[in-house]
């Protein structure tokens, strides 16, 4: 559909910028489209009137939103009413795990989450943000300059969307902490050391960095996973205390510092629970939190709920009751699946997002949030989580999302490839010949990929229909009219489809003599399989580079260089054991073993390369 706007409208100040971008939808003779602020209740009321469109709504979250839905097609009568069910709608997008997003990246981000409906955009920064005085606080790892921050949030304000920086003030700070600089605020690895002054002297001067580049009062101040609390050197200084009264006494500290500077903290609650858990486990429902510490949680500060792994509705229920016990109205958290893959897992963000946003809705929960995380290296492509986002999205608007809107809805929002296509990818890690795979999180194409070439001790995760899988996949992917993140998933699935092939042949082979196979999977499988290999590395590098800083890419550089070394090593190998008949090769003498079960075959990169722990 081609529209325009009056050249009176003003209200809506991102109208300019989503024209810019999706200039072949907008022309002055299109279809007129006014807006019209002030619908009392949340949503819009998209309406024709003779030849001109009039969305009155709410928030600039629900004008945009309503003309990315308008984009995609005229609604049925010409009418269409949405009325947003929570109050926030937001998406927490991490840019500490080696991927930073450029402001080019940050800028197409938004201007797809603004057509979507989303209204608060969070940025989970580590380290990645400079501090006068701290040089070594995100040294070499493309720390955000104030400027870079500035702009973005005047980015995300002419879009309706609040940036909120979301940050860590007690674990998750390895980064931080490696450095000499910061040796006297170190408790145990990663977490700060409560009660010491270079500790509160450091978050004062970063909640002082946050709320001059941010005109959002709120403030994400993380306190999750803070593993070992008390146990470090705090037990040498301090003698034994409750792990309890550890963190209340820093979260009370740290709120106080938050309410001086006029800023309004949220934490992840997994501490409280895990803390309560005989187990540290976040979801024990035998967690125990003591009524005294639940009361002194300071009432300025909000908890967030985050579950990313169940499907059942009832669950969620009682997890928000519990967390509504504690004197809190919780934030709900949902996942993307976006971590330790390449490619948004469609399986797990459909499933939980199903059951988490039902028992939102149910219970009336005000804020909501999709988080995106980019855990061992952010190899994920950012394009593959759109579907994750627009599918939250929909949720918090009208509920159970009916597929054929979002496709059209899609089509709008990322212009490219079908989202049927996207969906296919995440056949990249949702294999269907694998048994027991329903409900688990496996990320087969990454594991596949970076497993050691001649070692092969996970090839009992393996099976024989899985170079058909991938080979199919690509063959299914691959076209000259797909997009960038299509043509990545595909080049990906070739390369996997000839190292799996490598993984079940080449021990298979040795052990039987079979001189005719080795010497085929030497001169046909691999040499395909190293050129794919090498074409996914260039892909790769050129998808970085369209949303990330360089900083970071020396991470992923190593691991395909790695991967290549061991390609080429076995390929001397291979033609040795051609020449020498009968050669010993210790590496295939052993068995490989599977310690987990095929559904739940998930391995992060550095259990991937080697048997090795930390190498």
């Amino acid at each position: 559909m081609i529209l325009c706007f009056p050249s009176s409208q003003t209200e809506l100040p991102g109208l300019e910028l989503i024209a810019g971008a999706w200039a072949s939808h907008f022309h002055p003779g299109g279809t007129q489209v006014e807006f019209v602020s002030g619908r009392e209740k949340r949503g819009f009321d998209l309406i024709r009137h003779g030849e001109v469109f009039r969305v009155q709504y709410a928030r600039p979250c629900d004008g945009y939103r309503a003309l990315g839905l308008l984009l995609a097609g005229e609604p049925p009568g010409g009418n269409l009413v949405q009325d947003r069910r929570h109050q926030s709608v937001s998406v927490m997008w991490d840019v500490s795990r080696n991927g930073v997003l450029h402001l080019a990246g940050w800028k197409e981000l938004l201007l797809k989450f603004a057509l979507l409906g989303i209204n608060e955009v969070y940025l989970y920064m580590e380290d990645v943000y400079e501090i006068p005085g701290e040089p070594f606080f995100g040294y070499g790892r493309g720390a955000y300059r104030a400027e870079e921050l500035r702009e973005i949030d005047d980015f995300g304000a002419r879009l309706g969307i609040e940036m909120v920086p979301c940050i860590q003030t007690l674990g998750h700070l390895e980064q931080v902490l490696q450095w000499p600089a910061f040796g006297e605020a170190v408790d145990v690895h990663g977490v700060l050391l409560v009660g010491e002054e270079r500790t509160y002297e450091l978050i004062g001067k970063m909640l002082d960095r946050m709320s001059q580049c941010f005109r959002s009062r709120k403030i994400h101040i993380g306190m999750d996973e803070a593993h070992g609390v008390g146990t470090g050197v705090y037990l040498r200084k301090h003698g034994f205390n409750r792990a309890f009264d550890i963190l209340n006494t820093h979260l009370q500290r740290v709120s106080t510092m938050c309410e001086e500077r006029n800023q309004h903290p949220l934490i992840w609650s997994d501490m409280y629970f895990r803390l309560g858990s005989p187990t540290n486990d976040y979801y024990d429902r035998a967690a125990i939190i003591p009524a005294e510490v639940a009361s002194m949680v300071p009432p300025s500060v909000e908890l967030v709920y985050w579950d990313y792994e169940h499907s059942d509705v009832s669950f969620y229920e009682e997890w928000i009751r519990r967390h509504r016990s504690l004197g809190k109205e919780p934030v709900f958290a949902g996942g993307a699946a976006s971590w330790g893959r390449f490619w948004a897992y469609e399986p797990a963000w459909r499933k939980t997002l199903d059951a988490g946003m039902q028992a939102a809705g149910a219970h009336q929960l005000a804020s909501t949030m999709l988080t995106v995380w980019g855990d061992d290296g952010s190899e994920c492509h950012p394009d593959s989580v759109i579907p994750a986002v627009q599918y939250f999205a929909e949720w918090a608007y009208v509920g159970k999302p009916d597929d054929e809107v979002l496709a059209r809805q899609f089509s709008v929002v990322s212009p490219g490839s079908p989202l049927s296509h996207y969906r296919r990818a995440s056949q990249l890690d949702d294999i269907p010949a694998v048994d027991g795979l329903e409900g688990a999180f496996p990320n087969y194409s990454k594991w596949i990929l970076w497993q050691d070439a001649i070692l092969g001790f996970l090839d009992a995760h393996l099976n024989h229909d899985l170079p058909r899988h991938y080979a199919e996949l690509a063959d299914a992917l691959d076209s000259d009219s797909a997009d960038e993140a299509i043509r990545f998933a595909a080049q990906l699935a070739r390369a996997v489809a000839g190292k799996v092939q490598l993984h079940l042949g080449c021990r298979e082979a040795w052990r039987s003599g079979d001189m005719a196979e080795l010497r085929r999977l030497r001169c046909e499988v691999l040499p395909d399989c190293l050129r794919s290999i090498r074409d996914l590395w260039l892909a790769h590098a050129k998808g970085w580079s369209k949303w990330k800083k360089p900083f970071g890419w020396e991470v992923i550089d190593r691991r395909y260089a790695g991967c290549v070394a061991r390609l080429e090593r076995l390929s001397v190998l291979l033609e040795d054991c051609e020449e020498k008949p009968g050669r010993p090769v210790p590496e295939w003498e052993f068995e490989p073993l599977a310690f987990r079960s095929p559904g739940a075959a998930y391995f992060a990169y550095h259990r991937a390369a080697t048997p090795s722990e930390n190498k």
